[in-house]
């Protein structure tokens, strides 16, 4: 399971999957508790595969920051979403060297530390990456060659 049907409601706390959607909103499901909840269409909702973060250059999708984070976890420790500014900014300088710091905020960064708490575990990001390279070639293996 990717990013993709994983929401975060403005005044929620916590992450959701989308199970249904209905006529006023959607009914999502708590990944925390597995609680079932209504979601009104006026209720400020972010889909978490939506989400980018500020760089130099372009800006890199959430995805792509939970996968270095991933990989700078199994070298080093991810830290606390709790710890002061200072130290926020620092971690994410080192999984993101080229984040722009006057755009994204320790509440940013605080909230991408947390959701990648919550769907480590979940969502397998780096699955979801290889199983779309592996579809990739067998697709076009599959059509006759051109003489």
């Amino acid at each position: 399971m990717g990013l993709k049907g994983i929401l975060a409601v403005s005044g929620m706390p916590g992450l959701y999957k989308v199970l249904a959607q209905t006529k006023s909103g959607f009914i999502v499901e708590s990944l925390a508790d597995k609680k079932r909840l209504p979601v009104s269409a006026t209720q400020r909702v972010s889909m978490l595969e939506d989400i980018s973060v500020f760089t130099q250059g372009d800006d890199m999708p959430l995805k792509e920051v939970f996968l270095k984070m991933k990989e700078y976890g199994a070298s080093g420790e991810i830290i606390d979403a709790k710890a002061d500014p200072k130290q926020l900014k620092d971690f994410l300088g080192k999984v993101v060297p080229d984040y722009d710091t006057e755009r994204v905020y320790p509440s940013d960064i605080k909230k991408m530390i947390s959701w990648y708490h919550m769907v480590k575990d979940v969502v397998d990001v780096a699955d979801e990456e290889e199983s779309k390279e592996e579809e990739a070639p067998a697709a076009s293996s599959d059509q006759p060659e051109q003489a």
